[in-house]
């Protein structure tokens, strides 16, 4: 997400929904989705809540867009990002994205993504496809790389969903905790299982 938080005080957009979109990601990424509403967020960006509700019939459609939004984002950062796609192997691609994910403003998604992970195990119907589909935009570049540098397929799918559940992990304890020597240690520790030469 953009580094530039949005100031409520002088939103004057109040007929243009992708500044307002854009105003709601950084509210609902500040505030997660728990007991979010429409009035806090309208009185957060400057307009009314009938302004809100013209662009976003409800709640619900709001945050889907937000996430939504989110997720567009993330993937063109992916794209976008020169050591991501600069990377000649799959331990440089992890690394680079590691000091990508750790910057604090980037963090906030890791929050809202477990948030959202808890909600959906309460209620499956609700999200499953949206954080599904965030997984899989992992899976598909760490796989990709993999096989790059020697790695079978389906070996390379299965060390790609371990690997990814290596940085998810680690994120939920550097959120948590805060001790980012020990955890970049342990990062380390899960890269050495694909830095080393494959063995066939």
């Amino acid at each position: 997400m953009n580094a530039e938080r949005v100031d409520g005080r002088t939103v004057r957009y109040q007929h243009r929904r992708p500044e307002l979109l854009a105003a709601a990601t950084e509210y609902v990424l500040d505030h997660g989705i728990g007991d979010v509403s429409l009035r806090p967020i309208a009185q957060e960006l400057g307009v009314t809540h009938a302004t809100l509700l013209r662009h976003f019939s409800s709640k619900d459609e709001l945050l889907l867009e937000v996430l939504g939004k989110i997720h567009a984002e993330f993937r063109d950062r992916q794209r976008s990002d020169e050591g991501l796609r600069s990377a000649e192997s799959a331990s440089g691609f992890l690394r680079a994205a590691w000091r990508w994910l750790c910057e604090p403003q980037e963090q906030r998604q890791f929050v809202l993504l477990f948030e959202l992970v808890g909600r959906t195990g309460r209620q499956p119907d609700r999200g499953g496809r949206l954080v599904q589909s965030i997984i899989n935009d992992w899976l598909v570049p760490i796989e990709e790389r993999l096989v790059q540098d020697g790695w079978l397929p389906d070996e390379a799918a299965v060390m790609a969903t371990l690997l990814l559940a290596q940085v998810r992990g680690l994120q939920l304890d550097l959120i948590m905790t805060r001790d980012r020597d020990r955890i970049d240690r342990a990062f380390e520790a899960a890269i050495e299982l694909v830095a080393r030469p494959r063995v066939r």
